[in-house]
This record gives C-alpha cells, sequence and structure tokens, in this order.
C-alpha cells in the first residue's frame, strides 16, 4: 500500500468517529427544537384545538415530565443494545409523534401525542453523549460534550424563531408534518453514519449485558462521584431552566424594565450559556482537569447571581447585561458533570451516568420552576423586595452545587 493510502486510512479512521457523533448530535438539534415548538405555535394550537392557554402549557409540559422520567432507562438500554440500533427508532417515534400532534384534535391526543415525543426523544442525549463517549478518543471526550451542548442551544432557538417564522407561511399542523419528515432524515442519518462501534464499545456493550438491568442501576447510584455530578447538574439546571427559562424577564421587570427590554436582557445569559459548553470541555481535555473548571464556573455564577439580587443601585444597561452573560458563562461549565460521572463508573454504565445526571438536572428545573411561584403567592407580594427575597432560592443552589462539586475526588480522565 503506498504512503498516500495509508495516510488517507488513517485520516478516515479519525474523521470517521466524528462524522457518527455528528449524526447523533443532530438527532439532538432535532429534539430540542422538536420539543420547543410549542411556544412559538401556541396561540394557533389554543385556536384550532378550542383549548385553553393552561391547557397549552400542560401539552408542553408532558413532554419534558415524560423526557425525564426517561432518561435512565433510555441510558440504561443504550449500554446494552448501541446507540446506532436504538437512535434510528427513537428518531422515528419522535417524527410519528410529530405527524400524531399535526392530525390531534383535542386537548387529550395533543398530551398523549407529546408524551409519547418526550420518551422517544429521551435517548436523543444520553445517545449522543454514548457515541462520543465510546467512538472518539478519551481526550476529546468533554470538548464533545460541550459540542452537544451548544447543538442544544440551537436546537432550542430554531424551535422558538425558527418555527415563529414558518408560522408565518405555515399552519402549525403543516409545521409538525415537516418535523415529521425530518425526523425520518435523522433516523436515516443516524443508521447510515454511527455504523458500528469501537472495540472498547463492543467490551462495554458485552459486559452491560451480562448483567441484570438492576444491577447496573445499582452500580451506578452507588457511585459518589456521580450522585455529587447529579446534585451539580441539579443546581446549575435549576440555574439555567428556572432562574434563566422563567424567572428572571419577571425579576427584570419588577426592577423596572419593560417586557421586552427584560427579554433582551435575559437573552445575555443564554449567550453565555451557548457560548461556555464548546471552551469548558476543550479545556478540560487539554489540561486534563474537570472539577477545578466546574467550580470557577460555579464561583462566577454564585457572584452574578448576587449581583442581580442584592444591587440596589441602577445600573447602566451595558452592566446589566455582561452580569447576565458572565452568569451564563457560568451556568455553562454544567456541561462537566457528564464526563465527571462518566470517568467514575465503568465503561459499561457511562450511558446509565449520562441519563441520571441529566433526569436529576431536568427534575430539579421542574422543581425550581414551581417553588418560587408557590412562595410568591404565600407571600401575597410580588414587589421586588419580595421577589428578591424568594429568588434567593436560586442562589443557595449554586452554593449547594459548589459544595458537592468541591467534596468530588480530583481525578483526571480516564479511558473510556
Amino acid at each position: 500500500m503506498t504512503e498516500a493510502g495509508s495516510r488517507a486510512i488513517r485520516q478516515g479512521g479519525a474523521v470517521a468517529p466524528w462524522i457518527a457523533w455528528t449524526a447523533a448530535t443532530v438527532f439532538v438539534l432535532y429534539q430540542l427544537a422538536t420539543q420547543n415548538s410549542v411556544s412559538a405555535m401556541e396561540p394557533a394550537m389554543e385556536r384550532d384545538l378550542s383549548i385553553s392557554q393552561m391547557q397549552v402549557g400542560i401539552v408542553s409540559a408532558s413532554f419534558l415530565f415524560v423526557y425525564a422520567l426517561m432518561q435512565l432507562p433510555a441510558g440504561l438500554l443504550l449500554d446494552r443494545y448501541r446507540p446506532r440500533l436504538l437512535l434510528p427508532p427513537a428518531a422515528l417515534g419522535v417524527a410519528g409523534s410529530a405527524w400524531l400532534l399535526s392530525i390531534s384534535g383535542g386537548f387529550w391526543s395533543a398530551v398523549a401525542a407529546r408524551a409519547l415525543m418526550g420518551a422517544c426523544a429521551a435517548f436523543a442525549f444520553p445517545g449522543a453523549g454514548l457515541v462520543a463517549r465510546r467512538r472518539l478518543p478519551p481526550a476529546q471526550f468533554a470538548l464533545a460534550m460541550g459540542l452537544i451542548d451548544f447543538a442544544f442551544g440551537a436546537g432550542a432557538y430554531l424551535g422558538n424563531a425558527g418555527v415563529a417564522a414558518l408560522m408565518n407561511m405555515q399552519t402549525w399542523q403543516q409545521v409538525m408534518a415537516d418535523f415529521a419528515l425530518a425526523g425520518a432524515v435523522v433516523a436515516l442519518l443516524c443508521w447510515l453514519f454511527i455504523g458500528s462501534t469501537s472495540p472498547r464499545g463492543e467490551a462495554a456493550t458485552e459486559e452491560a449485558l451480562a448483567k441484570p438491568l438492576w444491577t447496573s442501576l445499582k452500580e451506578v447510584f452507588s457511585v459518589r462521584q456521580v450522585r455529587l455530578a447529579a446534585i451539580t447538574s441539579g443546581a446549575l439546571m435549576a440555574m439555567l431552566f428556572g432562574f434563566g427559562g422563567l424567572w428572571d424577564v419577571s425579576l427584570q421587570q419588577a426592577f423596572g424594565y419593560s417586557h421586552d427590554q427584560a427579554v433582551s436582557l435575559n437573552s445575555w445569559l443564554f449567550i453565555g450559556v451557548a457560548i461556555m459548553p464548546p471552551i469548558a470541555g476543550w479545556a478540560a481535555d487539554r489540561w486534563r482537569k474537570r472539577r477545578p473548571i466546574l467550580f470557577g464556573g460555579q464561583i462566577v455564577a454564585l457572584m452574578a447571581v448576587t449581583a442581580v439580587l442584592g444591587v440596589d443601585a441602577p445600573l447602566p444597561l451595558w452592566v446589566v447585561k455582561v452580569n447576565l452573560l458572565l452568569l451564563g458563562l457560568g451556568i455553562g461549565t454544567c456541561v462537566l458533570t457528564f464526563p465527571i460521572a462518566c470517568d467514575a463508573v465503568s465503561p459499561s454504565n457511562a450511558g446509565a451516568a449520562i441519563g441520571l445526571v441529566n433526569a436529576v438536572g431536568l427534575a430539579s428545573s421542574a422543581v425550581f420552576q414551581v417553588v418560587p411561584g408557590v412562595a410568591l403567592d404565600l407571600a401575597g407580594s410580588h414587589s421586588l423586595l419580595i421577589m428578591r427575597l424568594v429568588l434567593t432560592v436560586f442562589a443557595i443552589a449554586i452554593v449547594a452545587g459548589a459544595v458537592a462539586t468541591w467534596r468530588m475526588t480530583p481525578c483526571s480522565p480516564r479511558p473510556g
């Protein structure tokens, strides 16, 4: 064989795992776009299905509830039966659910379609993470997870802005039909390009198949590092989806900003969240350190949220934007909880570890969206002072996450 031929094989061997990772990550992007589409379609769904705004909220939330519950089972199954076998039918399941939603005629059929969509979509994130863990070099795993998180954010943006643009040309039923077609394409990409796994992936699959699901579940829960990573994930995702996703806009309005100004300010938090994961992942791989970067991110987030809640003096708009950007950058280091958890378990339990950490983060997000509202109702006031006092729960959450990170065992990444 010529030297050029050998070089081409080596390059193909290096590129093929990233192609597989890209196909799986496209599923993550598609899942988030489908998940977040309801927010842009809400008025039209309310009108066409003859349901209330609250019922549209239930339709939307039915996805997240089932999605969170399915994270750990999805991870356990992916460990055993490989992403290539499970991701294509899961993507087809999301596509079929989108089609069912497009032909739904009322509240309960819409809830059922969204719940099924959440169950199938639950395989996307742990599946992409497991492809990265088994196919890519271990020294590139944290970077890959950071890029998956970036795709996560891009999908969320497409589900809002992209669907809003489509709604100017199509009905919401037609948009869902488009998502059904796109899901079939995603399934085909996963089937064609994920391909066979690596030798270490084969060994991990065989090890996982050799033991009952319950044994794998106990093994993952028994690892202290995984439990601490889950606590940290819960704290930072509560900030992302609880504070950034809901309560910060209300807080900024209480400071006197208009709704449009509050939304614009809050967007800087999400810019930070989008920017940081690839950077944190690259740095963690480059310096072979996870915990210090994650802990530093939480310190930055704690300082930023303390400034949001504690500073009374009117601040220039650019200062508020920079502070919220810093808060987002700190939150974005949450991506490192996944490699930290995977480094602590056997390769046969990597998917389950990713699923557990993500499940705790999602459950915490739901709790921290509800708790402040209950507290404000009990206080009988939505004044700025009361709101700031109630929202200190987010600062307490970050402290809890930082303590959990501090108690983690400092260790270098290990082969996956």
